[in-house]
């Protein structure tokens, strides 16, 4: 990934941001700077499909704080991450990320909401979110991710200007 790739991102951003701002709160996408580039415009790319499906969606925007995503947001943004670095290893073959390879593989098996469910769940999500085949994704889960730790990255936040 190149710094102007980067670049274009972090553009993207602004102007999604503004964008919001013409509606209500603007919603300010905050990530760590020290980063690497590669895991920057991975975790850009996450960040921005979760600012996404929140526009596509219209939900509610706190007026101020941490944008906290709703089951559906969290494995949406994740699985059109995998999908973006998937693309991204294809274009430079050098690319590795122990944790994007790893839900590259649970998204292959079909497991990307029982993984959200388990390893990000937050008590707000109503247990009738709670996906169907959590039996199957346990006994992968303990064959396959014994030594998994959950990433998430950067965060949204909402500012009233």
């Amino acid at each position: 990934m190149t710094k102007s790739a980067i670049r274009v991102a972090i553009l993207l951003c602004i102007c999604v941001a503004q964008l919001c701002k013409a509606t209500g709160p603007s919603i300010s996408v905050e990530i760590d700077p020290s980063l690497d580039q590669n895991a920057m415009a991975v975790w850009l790319a996450y960040l921005l499909a979760r600012e996404q499906y929140h526009i596509e969606h219209a939900l509610p925007v706190p007026t101020s704080g941490e944008i906290v995503p709703p089951f559906e947001e969290e494995v949406a943004a994740r699985n059109t991450t995998v999908q973006i670095y998937k693309e991204l290893k294809e274009k430079d073959k050098q690319l590795h990320d122990d944790y994007w390879e790893t839900l590259t593989q649970i998204k292959a098996k079909g497991f990307m909401e029982a993984y959200v469910w388990t390893y990000l769940h937050r008590p707000e999500w109503p247990k009738n979110d709670e996906p169907k085949n959590m039996a199957a994704f346990e006994a992968w889960k303990n064959a396959n991710l014994r030594n998994h730790q959950p990433k998430t990255v950067g965060r949204l936040t909402a500012q009233t200007e």
